[in-house]
């Protein structure tokens, strides 16, 4: 059916309409004020996110002298920041401003003053940087060599006492090795104050080429070692030597220190230090793997007199459940037989022969985890420790380690009166759920690899009862 002149006139009219001039500077008008909202509430929720208290890596709630250096170097750093940022910005946009002209009066000709060739501008927007850098890298160059700095004697030397005498008091000086591995921290003490490797040339010295041999060869076997959770006296600068098993890693106690790399082959030297007894928690900050966001870590700092007491329990051997004790005995030697059977491939519980009911699990410089790292967590004390799977999950019921301080939960119940009562009966619960899911599937609960030795793996054949015999067994190793 043919349209009438009319209609087509019309339709010819409404589409000038639509493509008119103001019609189509309308429309990016509005686009534009939709990106402007847009980004203003994308603006003002991030700002809003750096506002929350009370985070576990909140910088700028210091707790140790390293970490307010830190602070003492950023702070005014954010002035000189702010003026170079408000500087290039403004003189870009009033640069922007002052030449603009609009499309019409547009000429590709005609230019702006040039002023390439003005020697006097040109030194003076070279000097002005490379003084103000030169001004910066003087704090900056003191902060990092008093970041450095470590104790003036190593424990046990030039006549000191050692880190821990023979009455089981502590004097002296305490250094920790730290290593990295896929995805968990491990703690070395070195308490009897010989350093962390052994003489593994046989020269008589231990030195740096015995430093250079693989860790599982070189390290000694004397140390006091525990997982995911460092413990160290308050008050008191405690030296870091770290270094990984595997790949690089990153460790991070953000209100205590800075970041340093563990990186395999290599030593780092570190320290912490808090002001106070408490707990705080960091991140491994490198890259890692597929586990890498969840590679946590907790550092506790406890008193002097509660440090000694945590040293005293930890030295001393797992204790062994008795097979014909109690009902809540037997079940945990029943844990206990299926932990040999299934775990000590790759974990390690140190037992007293002499209390043994048979054979006591104790490794030496023999035993290598079926894992590429060829170690993992140490568990002789497991139940002491207030996380564990690599610091991601709590130890106990209704503590959340993202976002509580044990500290804070211990001082709310009054039934525990210390940190080193939480693995008291009459203390906090253990998390008995949360361990069975990571004993029946641990890659489940976190990412990981054993296929290729990464990770622990799952272990689908383990039955309830199974799992409730590991658990009672764990929780006597207190």
């Amino acid at each position: 059916m043919s349209r009438s002149v009319t209609e087509i006139t019309s339709d010819a009219t409404c589409r000038r309409s639509i493509l008119s001039p103001t019609l189509v500077s309308t429309m990016f008008h509005q686009r534009r004020q939709t990106v402007r909202r847009l980004a203003t509430v994308g603006s003002l929720a991030l700002l809003l996110s750096a506002c929350a208290e009370d985070k576990p890596l909140n910088t700028f709630e210091t707790a140790g002298p390293q970490a307010d250096r830190i602070n003492d170097l950023a702070n005014p750093l954010w002035f000189v920041m702010a003026f170079v940022f408000l500087f290039v910005v403004g003189g870009g946009i009033g640069l922007a401003i002052k030449n603009r002209v609009k499309p019409e009066d547009f000429d590709p000709d005609d230019l702006p003053e040039q002023i390439h060739g003005n020697a006097r501008l040109e030194w003076g927007w070279t000097a002005i940087p490379a003084v103000l850098l030169a001004i910066i890298a003087v704090p900056t160059w003191i902060t990092i060599w008093k970041l450095e700095e470590r104790n003036v004697e190593p424990a046990g030397a030039a006549g000191e006492q050692c880190a821990l005498n023979e009455d089981g008091a502590r004097s002296g000086d305490l250094d920790v090795m730290v290593i990295g591995q896929q995805w968990w921290w491990e703690y070395r003490y070195d308490l009897d104050c010989d350093g962390f490797f052994e003489d593994v040339n046989g020269d008589g010295v231990v030195d740096d080429i015995d430093a250079e041999w693989p860790l599982e060869i070189a390290l000694d076997d004397d140390d006091l070692v525990v997982a995911n959770q460092l413990v160290f006296p308050a008050g008191q600068q405690i030296d870091l030597t770290i270094t990984s098993r595997d790949v690089i890693h990153s460790f991070w106690i953000p209100r205590l220190n800075g970041k340093r790399d563990a990186v395999p082959g290599r030593i780092h030297t570190w320290s912490l230090e808090a002001y106070e007894p408490g707990e705080y928690n960091g991140w491994c900050t490198e890259y890692c793997g597929l586990s890498h966001a969840r590679m946590r870590m907790s550092a506790v700092a406890l008193s002097e007199e509660d440090f000694a007491l945590w040293v005293e329990n930890q030295v001393r051997p797992a204790d062994i459940p008795s097979a014909t004790g109690s009902e809540e005995e037997q079940l945990a030697a029943n844990g206990r037989a299926l932990f040999q059977a299934v775990c000590t491939s790759c974990h390690i519980i140190n037992e007293d022969p002499n209390d043994a009911d048979g054979e006591a699990y104790n490794y030496g410089k023999d035993f290598e985890a079926a894992l590429a790292a060829k170690a993992a967590p140490n568990l002789t004390h497991f139940a002491t420790r207030s996380v564990f799977a690599g610091a991601i999950y709590s130890q106990y019921a209704g503590v959340d380690p993202d976002d509580d301080d044990l500290f804070d939960v211990i001082a709310d119940d009054p039934e525990i009166t210390d940190y080193l009562e939480i693995a008291d009966e009459d203390g906090l619960r253990f998390n008995e759920a949360a361990l069975k899911r990571w004993i029946s599937n641990a890659p489940s609960q976190k990412a990981m690899n054993p296929d290729n030795l990464l990770g622990m793996p799952a272990f689908p054949a383990l039955t309830e009862p199974d799992l409730e015999a590991l658990v009672a067994y764990l929780a006597t190793l207190d």
